[in-house]
């Protein structure tokens, strides 16, 4: 059977090729664009049962650049960092994934296959945060009570990775600098939806931003 290595070896030059014409940097598994607002990646993970792999993008708000005690490194950033993150799916929202050949140049062909799954899947929804640098505006708290729904609605099918807690923190934080209303209204949403023995990371998060005073 085809190793997750050999397969990324057949498929580091095609597929590079193709990405890097969309103006991303990187090679083999892992793709990377930068903007003002936002940063955009685009990965293949490989099936811890081998013979196999998926393909997923995420953005990343660069208003948000550290998550807990992490500092995110925007120049490496990868699909896994991401608070909005979409695998590339088949019919009915069914994930896609790909066997690996022991042919290369059948290796080639999913990596076209893949590309071509990006283009249609992913590329509209990246160009969309291209074109609307305010599109997490859109978002209000009643996304939050379904938001892989409702939020995917609002965001040209992407939605939080992580639930509506840590969304409600994420948006918490990136407006706590600009918007402090609009922060404390995401930060009472999540701080709501914790018990008091919650370990969530973002709970003193909440607690500041809830406690902080407008200058105003």
């Amino acid at each position: 059977m085809t190793s997750a290595s050999d397969f990324k070896k057949h498929i580091t030059k095609p597929l590079g090729e193709k990405m890097r014409s969309l103006g991303f940097k990187g090679s083999g598994f892992y793709y990377l664009q930068d903007s003002e607002n936002f940063a955009f990646t685009f990965g293949i993970q490989a099936s811890r049962y081998g013979g196999q792999c998926c393909a997923e993008y995420g953005i990343q708000p660069k208003a948000l650049s550290k998550i807990g005690n992490h500092e995110l490194n925007f120049a490496k950033l990868k699909y896994s960092e991401c608070e909005l993150r979409k695998r590339l799916t088949k019919s009915k929202g069914i994930d896609q994934w790909w066997t690996y050949s022991d042919n290369e140049n059948k290796n080639i062909q999913i990596a076209s296959e893949i590309f071509e799954s990006f283009m249609s899947q992913a590329l509209p929804t990246i160009n969309e945060f291209k074109l609307n640098p305010n599109i997490l505006d859109t978002i209000t708290i009643s996304d939050l009570e379904n938001c892989y729904v409702n939020v995917s609605k609002k965001l040209a099918g992407i939605s939080p990775m992580f639930g509506d807690i840590r969304f409600a923190w994420a948006l918490s934080k990136i407006y706590e600098g600009k918007d402090l209303n609009k922060a404390r209204q995401f930060a009472s949403y999540g701080h709501s939806k914790l018990d008091k023995q919650s370990l969530f990371f973002g709970k003193e998060d909440f607690e500041k931003i809830l406690k902080t005073r407008s200058s105003a």
